[in-house]
């Protein structure tokens, strides 16, 4: 006779602490520069002042969001869903090494050559981003549907604004939102979630090359995601049909 194995026990799904004590700590800048706009002239980027001394210029651009509401609206809404994913395939401590490593590297590196007067949290979600997208690559039979499309989603957005501005920013997630409802309705769906982290990652390669800092905190949190994934558990392999034995 045919017998299902039983799947195995659900994991312990531990609270995503640093995802919402970041998110608290971003729309509180974001409050705040709303009611006092000269605050963003304080936060921002500014490297000449940073030299001088002003030391809080290294991680305060990461919580003030200079283009307005819909800056605001998508990177909250981003940290939120990237990071709540992450930090449960990860942990708090790497999600920690994830989102200020790529954060802190554009914020003090990248930024003082490609955007020395900016701000903004996009560049350290990218690091959580690609630090999923590195895992989605190694581990794609433990991928949950969430995971295979944020990592596609979100890089075709930061892709899309860099190549192609403001109607790439909204053609590619649309048309990377059409074709993964379809394929992941798929129940077995391992190699669609391998395609889309080569597909992510190879986007991301070549938006760092512009260079683009989305590209570059991409790339960074790619990196870091490889060197991380050993130290990460194994999940449960949810993209595998179920497996029968006979007696």
């Amino acid at each position: 006779m045919s017998v299902v194995e039983p799947p195995s026990p659900p994991r312990r799904v531990h609270p995503p602490i640093a995802t919402v004590l970041v998110t608290l700590a971003t729309a509180a800048g974001a409050a705040a520069q709303l009611s006092d706009p000269g605050l963003v002239d304080r936060f921002r980027r500014d490297y000449p002042a940073l030299h001088d001394g002003e030391w809080w210029r290294w991680f305060t651009p990461l919580l003030v969001q200079p283009a307005g509401w819909g800056q605001i609206a998508f990177n909250i809404a981003s940290l939120v869903v990237a990071g709540v994913i992450a930090e449960r395939r990860f942990g708090t401590v790497r999600w920690l090494l994830l989102y200020l490593g790529a954060g802190l590297f554009g914020e003090g590196v990248v930024g003082e050559r490609l955007d020395p007067h900016g701000a903004g949290n996009s560049i350290a979600v990218c690091g959580l981003v690609g630090g999923l997208a590195a895992l989605l690559l190694l581990r794609p039979g433990e991928a949950t549907r969430p995971h295979a499309f944020v990592v596609p989603y979100y890089t075709a957005c930061v892709a899309g604004l860099g190549f192609g501005g403001t109607v790439g920013a909204f053609v590619a997630p649309t048309a990377v939102l059409v074709v993964l409802s379809i394929l992941l309705r798929n129940r077995h769906y391992r190699g669609i979630a391998f395609g889309a982290a080569v597909v992510s990652l190879v986007t991301a390669g070549l938006l760092a090359a512009r260079p683009d800092q989305h590209g570059i905190g991409l790339a960074v949190g790619a990196g870091l995601g490889l060197l991380l994934a050993a130290t990460v558990r194994p999940g449960p392999r949810v993209a595998a049909p179920a497996r029968t034995s006979s007696r």
